[in-house]
This record gives structure tokens, sequence and C-alpha cells, in this order.
């Protein structure tokens, strides 16, 4: 049981806003050009000229149609099947990385026989804002919950394992995710007051990220991970998060199991592209069994 002092009651939101501000504090130490040092392929645009397609040239996260994969989500029923929700923040999901990362998850939790919800945010028009109308629901739980809020949170209470994935623009949840857990995870829902201070309602779920980067190129997975470049960096860059993912899992009572990180994107250009992406995909699927199963 989690258990927090009483003066914390109402310090919820402070709370999560200083840890933040602490793993970005963290996050600026030692910062690295990311075009310097990751596979990334670079801008060979000519200035002025017409570009077609933008991420051809500026980013690594776009995947080729034709390598493009996809899961088919089985959604949740009422079998005692375990069940697993993915929270899915990225407006280019169809054709991005990060959402070749999450069909690869789906399929590897499909494989194993659990049911899998994926909540497209961008796609189901989920509204992340937290308007004066639906704020003390959000912060205390008072008032009814919002319509919009109900499917959501009928699929977490459903859910064993609920991952969060997101592209990394600013090294923490993109807005539309943010939204989405300050909504959906509400007082009285995710974590109410006691008498001896805050208790998570969640118990017996883990919580866990897969989120795209483009920094370092210095590893896929979580802290110890590295490939040998900049491997102390890396851990402290990965450290931080677990900061906040510890708790965040434990103020709703959950459990974190960790997050995927991928920061070895291969380049667009690269001839081994395919190779290289099918390695991606094997080495997301060890990094699973090795974080829900093998830790247990």
């Amino acid at each position: 049981m989690l258990k927090i002092n009483r003066s914390q009651r109402h310090g919820g939101f402070m709370k999560h806003n200083l840890l933040l501000a602490a793993l970005l504090s963290s996050l600026s130490v030692g910062c690295y050009a990311a075009d310097a040092v990751s596979g990334a392929t670079p801008n060979h645009a000519a200035p002025g000229s017409q570009i077609k397609n933008v991420d051809a040239v500026t980013s690594a996260s776009i995947v080729p149609q034709k390598l493009r994969i996809s899961a088919k989500a089985t959604g949740f029923t009422d079998s005692k099947a375990k069940k697993v929700l993915f929270v899915v923040g990225d407006p280019r999901f169809d054709q991005s990385l990060e959402g070749f990362l999450v069909n690869t998850a789906a399929n590897f939790f499909l494989k194993k026989g659990y049911e899998v919800e994926i909540r497209d945010l961008y796609k189901i028009r989920f509204n992340p804002v937290i308007t004066p109308e639906n704020f003390y629901h959000a912060k205390d739980g008072f008032g009814q919950t919002p319509d919009d809020i109900k499917p959501e949170q009928a699929l977490v209470s459903k859910a064993d394992y609920i991952i969060f994935c997101y592209p990394n623009w600013h090294d923490s949840p993109n807005a539309i995710t943010k939204g989405y857990m300050e909504r959906v995870f509400s007082k009285k829902f995710a974590y109410q007051d006691t008498p001896k201070g805050l208790e998570g309602l969640l118990k017996g779920k883990g919580i866990y990220t897969i989120m795209n980067a483009g920094w370092l190129g210095g590893g896929q997975g979580n802290v110890g991970d590295g490939i040998g470049k900049l491997d102390a960096v890396w851990d402290k860059y990965l450290g931080a998060y677990k900061v906040v993912d510890d708790d965040t899992a434990g103020f709703w009572g959950a459990k974190n199991l960790g997050r995927f990180v991928n920061d070895q994107s291969p380049s667009n250009l690269n001839p081994q592209y395919q190779q290289k992406l099918q390695k991606l995909a094997s080495v997301l699927d060890a990094r699973l069994e090795r974080d829900f199963f093998r830790n247990k």
C-alpha cells in the first residue's frame, strides 16, 4: 500500500511537476547534439528546394511503407486472459518508427495469448486538456466522471498492464499522453485519501513505457542496455526516467515494469535498413520478455 503524508494530499500535481523538473534538469547535463551521435539521416536538401517528404531528409522516425507492420487488437473481453492496454500518443502512428515498436510489442503479447487494446489518442481525438470544468474531477475526484473519460477508465480497470507509447520530443510524455494520464488517472479512480494519507487504487497492475528517441544513439532498452557508447550518460538518462516512472506507478498503487527507449534508429538511407529494423524488433521482443516475465 502506498502511503503519503496527509500534508501532501493536494500536492499530487505539484509533486509530479517537481519530479519532472528534476528529470529535465538531470537530462540537461552532458547534452550532445543528436545529429552528431545518432544514426538519423542528415538533411541533404538544397537551400530553398522543394521537399516532397520532409521526413525522408530530416528524420529516421518514418518506416518505408513496404516494411510497416500492423497488429490486430483483440479488444478486452470478460475472459480470464491477461490484458494489455496500449496508450499511443503519436500523430504519425500508422507510419512512424514509434508505431512500428507499438505494433511489434502488441504482436508479442498477442502471440502469448494476451488480449490487446490499442488506444490511438489522435485517432479517437482524445482531449488532453484539463478545463476549469473538469479540473476538480481530475484533481479531487469531485463530480461526475466526464463522458469521454468513462470508457478509458473502464479499459484501465480491465487491463493488467498499461503501456504508454510516445515519441521523445521534450524528454517527457507529450501533451496528449500526459493529458491522458492527468484526466484518466484521476483522484478516487487511481488514488484516494485515507486517514494515513494517499493510497493508490490500481494495485496489481503494471506500468510500462515505449519511447522512440533520437538523442545519444546510446542504446535500446533501459538502464544497463547501452551499447558501449556513452554508457555512463545513457544510464544516467534512463536512471532519471526510472525515478519518475517509479513515483508515477507508485502514486497509482501499480508497479513500474520499466521502459524501452530506442535510441538506435537505422538511417533512412542505410542499405541494411530492413535488417536493422528486424534486429530492432528482435531486441524489443527480448526486452519485453525480460521486463514482463523474467523479472517477476
